[in-house]
């Protein structure tokens, strides 16, 4: 399975926007399935939290909040600050209920879903230039059914709004690696910072890959990878320390120190292959086991290839790129990783362009009939594991989420 050493687009016709378009339909249904439900699914306890920060700033105003999440309890005219997180989603959703003049469930699941059919048009984009018709197809389907793109999708979180950012951040980064002009860079440093008031690990992103820059100077690929790394770095540590310093305000460095001690250290006490074991099984669950295969195949492929070859060619490097920003947050943050199966939300755009690789890959070493029975093995497989897991998950409410649920209530 040698790769070739040019490969930024398919050697046969791509994936076509007709094709790709009844795929998003596929996607944008199963994400406004079960959307105007009440919060009481997996994770829905979020919905309800952020849903709460964003009243809070349109019934007393951004001078009263300061930009940041309280929740408000409007019987004792008291204020409850969060502070661990930035205050992005909380304002973004603040703005959409305006904009809209709802602020049910169903309203506040369509903004991540919106910013989720974003990063798939980007996705398929990407797959339309780079793989064959075939191979972009499967990825395309499995983008659409997967539970960690079509539950997770809508989710009232932090993933689904920076997931575009990030895309665009890590193909603006490749673009000018690649030669592109310093636009191209310009543009990364502007996504990273519209994405850091969002979510810590934006900074984190570009912290990563000013480091893959100063590696690509340690080649001897030019100085300009160095004065780059330099400067992605240095502009991550000033958005974290803004970032940081905005959001802490109203409770202190210490409860953010805590706050981030909670996501290092998971509770209770897990051996490593506990931690390892329960991180693959989300994955399995929420990636299914095709995808899940098809991403550690590649990941050995790439490790491979750099031993024999050298270098990667460009469609390998950035696949590379997506898989270090998407794993380095489940590696770093085991005690997230271990209780939210989305902390692997950012893995998407590596997963998926991962199928792609290793069909194409793959292709060429069986005959026509294996192919066939390949994909049709692969898609059946998407689609019974992916029902299976949304079945599962819309089939009763979340006791935990109902009780937390139940908590806010006090609360705008």
């Amino acid at each position: 399975m040698a790769p070739p050493m040019v490969d930024t687009s398919p050697a046969r016709p791509g994936l076509s926007r007709l094709a790709a378009a009844p795929i998003v339909a596929v996607l944008g249904a199963l994400l406004a399935f079960h959307s105007a439900d009440p919060w009481r699914y997996l994770h829905d306890d979020n919905g309800r939290r952020y849903s709460s920060y964003a009243r809070t700033h349109l019934v007393l105003g951004l001078g009263a909040t300061g930009g940041r999440d309280f929740f408000f309890d409007p019987r004792a005219g008291r204020l409850v600050p969060y502070g661990h997180h930035p205050s992005g989603l909380g304002l973004l959703l603040a703005a959409w209920f305006r904009l809209t003049g709802d602020d049910g469930p169903r309203t506040a699941r369509a903004l991540p879903a919106i910013f989720h059919l974003v990063s798939v048009l980007f996705l398929l984009d990407l797959l339309r230039r780079q793989y064959a018709r075939a191979p972009a197809l499967m990825a395309a389907l499995a983008l659409a059914l997967v539970p960690m793109s079509s539950y997770f999708g809508k989710l009232v979180n932090f993933e689904p709004l920076v997931l575009p950012l990030m895309i665009g951040l890590v193909v603006a980064y490749w673009r000018w690696a690649e030669g592109g002009g310093a636009r191209w860079l310009a543009i990364g440093f502007a996504l990273s910072a519209l994405g850091s008031p969002i979510d810590w690990p934006m900074p984190l992103f570009l912290a990563l890959l000013g480091c893959d820059a100063v590696r690509r100077w340690r080649r001897g690929d030019g100085t300009r990878f160095l004065a780059a790394g330099a400067a992605a770095c240095a502009a991550a540590l000033m958005l974290v320390a803004a970032v940081a310093a905005w959001v802490s305000g109203p409770v202190g460095a210490r409860e953010m120190t805590t706050a981030v001690g909670l996501r290092l250290l998971p509770d209770g006490h897990y051996a490593w292959w506990e931690l390892a074991g329960k991180v693959i099984d989300y994955n399995r669950r929420y990636f299914t086991e095709p995808v899940l295969a098809a991403s550690v195949v590649a990941a050995w492929l790439l490790v491979r290839d750099v031993r024999r070859y050298g270098r990667l060619p460009p469609r390998a490097r950035l696949l590379a790129l997506f898989g270090a920003l998407g794993i380095v947050p489940v590696l770093a943050f085991p005690g997230s990783a271990v209780n939210h199966a989305y902390w692997q939300f950012y893995l998407l755009p590596y997963e998926i362009l991962s199928l792609a690789y290793v069909l194409e890959r793959l292709g060429p070493h069986l005959s026509r009939r294996s192919r066939a029975l390949v994909y049709a093995g692969v898609a059946c497989w998407l689609v019974a594991a992916s029902a299976f897991t949304l079945r599962t998950r819309y089939a009763k409410p979340s006791g935990y989420v109902v009780k937390r649920v139940r908590q806010f209530d006090r609360y705008l």
